[in-house]
């Protein structure tokens, strides 16, 4: 018997395969079926851990398995002038809150029991190697996509019922049907007419967006502190952004530099997901990061790896805390004798946005917003 609680990482075992009877058959090199199951599985164990740990995707993240929030908005509540014998009136907190979607995922892997007879193993490796990237650039295009889309998702298409919203960042209310009054913060105040989603004339960053999407966050609370704030731009912003007055660099490990210049202390290495930090300019730690549509950039607070106060939050299914892919027999397919046939991989999970004041998002070519396309 084993011992400690069961959790969804379980759910990567194929389920139905017995491996006994699998032994029985190998590929053309001698491979053993069940040898494929068991890198099957290594493969998927590795991604939902990648999915969950990355520093790219964990930083602005945080998980949920129930579709509905509730938040504070509106005015805050004021403390009055102590007497000896009346007692306090009663004050409560106003709050809003919106839905989360949640959609389900697959990519199948078609190979007859012929080809699965002749086929070597490097060939099954790289179908398998490029399921894996499409389940991560599907992942990035949700959370890319919700960062810059202003609208709300609505519609029992994408689980949120007949009448249920996903909104986005605080806008105007003319364009989300929830509307949304950020709660009063340091003398400043809000209406449902506050907006984040900001768009500039000129074709290019400037300083000066800069510096207003860091009074953007400040004004509703959300600090630099010692890490600083993000913000996100594309390939095609990045000259630009490395031109701007007061933009510091990092540093490079094949150049030398004097004494006099002013380096930004961050890692100059692309990730896993080719994204890189290119210096620091008014607080934010800026980032390259593949899939941002050209004149896109969003500013945020992080509040730490997979937090719940990152600006977006995904919804997972039911009884899980973190995105899980698993592999099985294409239940479609009407042929459970040979699973290793109708391989698919499945997940389920949808991005919405958890603080609605946490993130600003940028659009540098025209003054009035529109909404960015991830590639």
């Amino acid at each position: 018997m084993s011992l400690g609680p069961r959790d969804t990482t379980a759910l990567t075992i194929l389920t139905g395969w017995d491996a006994s009877e699998l032994k029985k058959y190998e590929l053309e090199d001698g491979t053993s079926f069940a040898a494929i199951v068991a890198q099957m599985n290594a493969g998927l164990g590795a991604l939902n851990a990648e999915l969950y740990n990355d520093p790219l995707w964990s930083s602005i993240l945080s998980y949920q398995d129930f579709p509905e929030l509730e938040y504070r908005s509106g005015a805050g509540n004021a403390m009055e002038r102590h007497t000896e014998y009346s007692r306090p009136n009663a004050q409560r907190s106003e709050t809003t809150g919106h839905m989360l979607p949640l959609l389900s995922w697959d990519i199948g892997l078609g190979w007859t029991w012929d080809y699965l007879r002749k086929a070597r193993m490097a060939q099954l490796q790289a179908d398998m190697a490029a399921a894996f990237q499409g389940v991560r650039d599907r992942w990035r295009l949700q959370v890319l996509t919700r960062l810059f889309q202003r609208g709300d998702d609505s519609g029992a298409a994408l689980g949120l019922g007949s009448a249920g919203y996903s909104p986005g960042f605080a806008t105007d209310a003319g364009s989300t049907g929830v509307d949304f009054v950020p709660p009063a913060f340091g003398g400043n105040t809000f209406t449902s007419a506050h907006e984040h989603y900001v768009g500039i004339s000129g074709g290019s960053p400037t300083l000066a967006m800069f510096q207003d999407a860091k009074d953007e966050l400040r004004e509703h609370g959300h600090e630099p502190g010692p890490q600083g704030f993000d913000f996100w731009i594309g390939k095609t912003a990045e000259a630009a952004v490395r031109a701007l007055t007061d933009f510091v660099p990092v540093a490079a490990s094949n150049i030398a530099y004097s004494n006099t210049v002013s380096l930004a202390t961050l890692g100059a290495e692309a990730d896993m997901n080719q994204s890189y930090y290119i210096g620091t300019i008014e607080d934010f730690k800026v980032r390259v990061v593949p899939g941002i549509p050209q004149y896109y950039g969003v500013g945020f607070k992080s509040y730490g790896p997979n937090s719940m106060r990152n600006p977006l939050r995904v919804r997972v299914s039911k009884g899980a805390n973190r995105p899980q892919v698993v592999a099985m027999a294409d239940p479609r397919s009407g042929n459970g004798a040979w699973p290793l046939q109708y391989l698919m991989l499945f997940t389920e999970y949808g991005v919405g946005v958890g603080d609605r004041t946490a993130a600003t998002p940028r659009y540098f070519n025209n003054a009035t917003w529109a909404d960015g396309t991830p590639a």
